[in-house]
């Protein structure tokens, strides 16, 4: 995207509140689409503050109460992608101009692409060679060094980049909501593997104003641009603006009584949540949260404006209108993605309409739009139970199989299968699930049903795609694995601490499997599979 040698406005803002950072960048977007506001290039670092994308939802991304205790502040960037902890240690980059107009089409992705290769540009003159990794990524040899976002509004474009000149890899775990079995020694050394800073390329401590002037020469350089000193105080609004802390908070999913769909797509999570009214079928609100860029930003609003109220069957229509009359870019996200979460929002919504529970202790897989609740109850043909549910004193809870003494709930969930022909099946660590779900599959299953925390259900999706088998998922209750910060223990199968089955969830699902006669409930003869 080569353009025009107008100069570019040139300022350090130093170290300022992380709020203040993104509301100055969210104010400068506005203007400059107005035409008040130069083309400028803004260096700068913040004081601890957690991020979110654009469209994600900030409970979902990150570990609030955390933030409070710590007395870390929590924004919203205008740019899309994925959760940041940002703080004095990474060195923050706007880039404000206006929009391309070439013969080529402007699209999101090439200008992250170009973006990054500026950075990179820049890096080179500190002797650092890296790589860019599509889409927002600069890494070397596999550890991310820096990422790259982007907002657009009318005719102007708004590039950010954060790059680490060190880091506090605990700090980030746990403010973050990533899986926390990263916290644990060897998990955390594995956390630091996959990033790399500044200070470990270049053998200690470096000056941010120093790098910064790098970066500002290889970005000058390949935008085909000059650069000329700007006045911090002109440039930058006095104040946060007053709507700071509700742009914050606008997608904000706390709120009991939706049922949300998740789906994960080659770019990363896409979620959507519903209110719905069973008695005319349809969904009374509607709304969406993504990792991702989206162009326009409001796609995913209007999307959901839309949907509100609007028969079910018509959804993929309006949403394959809707991104064909916006011209919606949204890399790795197709309007089949979108219908699809939105969809199994709906579905969910449905079953636990139907089987008398709450939304929210119900999570479904579906492989593909095909797949109803419907086909989980006539073809499901296993229940799938974690151990942790099994009492720590339970001689079988390292075994597959459960003799059904009827001293716990994982019992009477065994009970409850034989009954109606589904095999009861204990998960014993996470290689085991995967194992085990390409047995059943081989074996001839159709569908399952299983018990998980809806944590594992996000963090681990993966186990679940590659298996490919519709599953409807009850919550498990207790205190989880990822609340006690134990996840390494509890994916290799040691982990102490028991869950419980949520009894009333169970009878009700099971209510939909009829009790076959004469069904053999004797336990299967005990298989014993060694933790990993």
């Amino acid at each position: 995207m080569t353009m025009g040698r107008q100069p570019i406005a040139l300022v350090d803002s130093g170290l300022l509140p992380g709020p203040e950072n993104l509301a100055v960048d969210r104010e400068g977007l506005r203007r400059h689409a107005q035409g008040t506001y130069p083309d400028l290039l803004r260096m700068y670092r913040s004081k601890p503050t957690a991020c979110v994308g654009r469209h994600q939802a900030i409970d979902r991304e990150l570990r609030l109460p955390y933030c409070k205790r710590h007395r870390i502040a929590i924004a919203r960037r205008i740019t899309g992608g994925g959760a940041l902890y940002l703080d004095e240690r990474q060195l923050g980059i706007s880039l404000l101009i206006a929009r391309p107009r070439e013969s080529t089409p402007f699209t999101a992705e090439r200008a992250l692409a170009q973006f990054c290769r500026a950075i990179m540009a820049g890096l080179r003159t500190l002797g650092v060679e890296s790589q860019f990794a599509p889409p927002n990524d600069i890494e070397i040899d596999g550890r991310k060094l820096a990422s790259a976002f982007l907002a657009v509004e009318d005719g102007s474009l708004l590039l950010q980049g954060f790059v680490l000149l060190d880091v506090d890899m605990r700090r980030i775990l746990e403010t973050l909501r990533v899986p926390t079995e990263k916290l644990s020694p060897n998990g955390l050394a594995s956390a630091r593997e996959r990033l790399v800073t500044l200070s470990q390329l270049l053998g200690g401590p470096q000056d941010a104003s120093e790098v910064g002037r790098a970066l500002a020469t290889g970005i000058a350089r390949v935008f085909n641009r000059d650069l000329q000193p700007g006045a911090a105080d002109d440039l930058a609004p006095a104040t946060v603006p007053s709507d700071d802390e509700a742009f914050s908070l606008a997608i904000d999913w706390r709120e009991a009584g939706w049922s949300e769909g998740i789906w994960r797509t080659a770019g990363g999570v896409l979620r959507a949540r519903v209110r719905y009214d069973p008695d005319a079928d349809l969904p009374e609100a509607v709304e969406f949260a993504s990792d991702q860029h989206i162009v326009p930003a409001d796609l995913l609003t209007t999307i959901a404006d839309v949907l509100q109220s609007t028969d079910i069957t018509h959804a993929p229509d309006v949403v394959r209108n809707l991104y064909a009359t916006s011209a919606a870019e949204t890399p790795d996200i197709s309007h089949d993605d979108v219908v699809h979460v939105f969809e199994l929002a709906v579905e969910k919504a449905r079953m636990a309409h139907a089987c008398g529970v709450n939304p929210e202790r119900l999570m479904l897989y579906c492989p593909d739009r095909e797949t109803s609740a419907r086909t989980i109850f006539n073809k499901a043909s296993a229940l799938l139970v974690p151990y942790c549910a099994k009492p720590a004193w339970c001689k079988f809870r390292e075994h597959e199989e459960c003799p059904g003494c009827g001293m716990c709930t994982v019992s009477e969930a065994y009970r409850l299968a034989r009954e109606r022909n589904l095999r009861p099946i204990t998960i014993l660590n996470y290689e085991h699930l995967v194992s085990t779900l390409r047995r059943i599959k081989a074996d001839g299953a159709q569908a399952y049903l299983g018990m998980c925390c809806t944590y594992f259900f996000v963090k681990r999706q993966r186990a679940f795609q590659e298996a490919g088998l519709p599953a409807l998922l009850m919550d498990i209750a207790g205190t989880t694995c990822y609340e006690l910060k134990e996840e390494a223990a509890a994916y290799a199968g040691t982990f102490k601490a028991q869950t419980q089955v949520d009894r009333r969830v169970l009878r009700q699902v099971m209510r939909f499997f009829p009790r076959v006669p004469n069904a053999d409930c004797r336990p299967a003869r005990r298989k014993k599979t060694a933790a990993h």
